[in-house]
């Protein structure tokens, strides 16, 4: 296996980070890639672990931050905080597109062939991003969401504070950093209700997903998972939910090791992506 870190330049201003990892036999193989969630980062817990483990057993694999995430070049802590608060929903729609037109040119990664299939894991509100991305793009094959959302309800829930002030603030529990989003990701979802709607992209879908969740999440309800799975096309759509597992399957940050149940959920994702991709 090699890993590669890269960075695409969008703008003076605006950068995509992330890894890239070769299988040792490439030849044909196809790509995963990796979204993180709301205030996540490629390089959080065991995420690199769950990628150096797909690597291994036949893939590529990509681990993106997104441009808004709030992470800096270090690519460690939330240094950039002026960005986080202008993040949108369809800023995350667009760096995945420009990932895959990169993919396309062949410059950045010319490794994979340009017929590649193209799997998408996205974790908690990326796995909401993950949905309405594939509902939208015809390159995407198969997707895995962990604890994913199924609506943004729970932002629009505050809507009227958020008008009031101009932003929400969320507390960074292990930062103890209050990182602030103002009214531009509220004006996303309400200028472009159709496409950010999840349980309607879901049910458009028509794509290979596993949904996994766990039974003790505690961020966001297993009953999320349950929403997805009732809208899906079931012949092609199975959910897992994990008996005892966390909103992140008992990993926390920094990395200390993996355990049982985060096994069998990156276990699980890789004999999904084996079968569909």
């Amino acid at each position: 296996m090699q890993k590669k870190q890269f960075v695409i330049e969008i703008n003076a201003n605006r950068q995509l980070y992330g890894d890239f990892r070769v299988p040792e036999q490439p030849e044909g193989k196809p790509l995963i890639i990796f979204c993180h969630g709301f205030k996540g980062f490629k390089d959080w817990g065991g995420w690199q672990y769950a990628m150096d483990k797909f690597c291994m057993s036949g893939f590529f694999v990509i681990a993106l931050n997104f441009s808004y995430n709030g992470i800096g070049p270090d690519l460690q802590n939330f240094t950039d905080l002026k960005k986080f608060v202008g993040n949108t929903i369809g800023r995350e729609l667009k760096d995945l597109e420009i990932l895959l037109k990169s993919l396309k040119k062949g410059e950045e990664f010319p490794e994979i062939s340009r017929q590649s299939r193209i799997g998408l894991i996205g974790h908690s509100r990326g796995g909401g991003t993950v949905i309405l991305f594939a509902s939208q793009n015809d390159n995407i094959d198969c997707i895995v969401t962990w604890a994913s959302i199924s609506s943004f309800n729970n932002y629009l829930s505050r809507r009227a504070e958020w008008r009031k002030k101009g932003y929400i603030e969320f507390e960074n529990k292990r930062t103890k950093q209050m990182m602030r989003m103002n009214i531009g990701f509220l004006n996303d979802l309400e200028r472009n209700p159709a496409k950010r709607d999840i349980l309607k992209a879901e049910s458009r879908l028509g794509l290979p997903h596993l949904i996994i969740h766990g039974y003790n999440d505690e961020s966001v309800p297993y009953q999320e998972a349950q929403d997805l799975f009732d809208v899906s096309s079931k012949s092609i759509t199975r959910l897992e939910i994990i008996h005892g597992g966390t909103h992140t399957f008992g990993i926390t940050h920094p990395f200390t090791g993996s355990n049982p149940v985060f096994d069998s959920v990156t276990d699980k994702t890789a004999k999904w992506f084996r079968k569909y991709l």
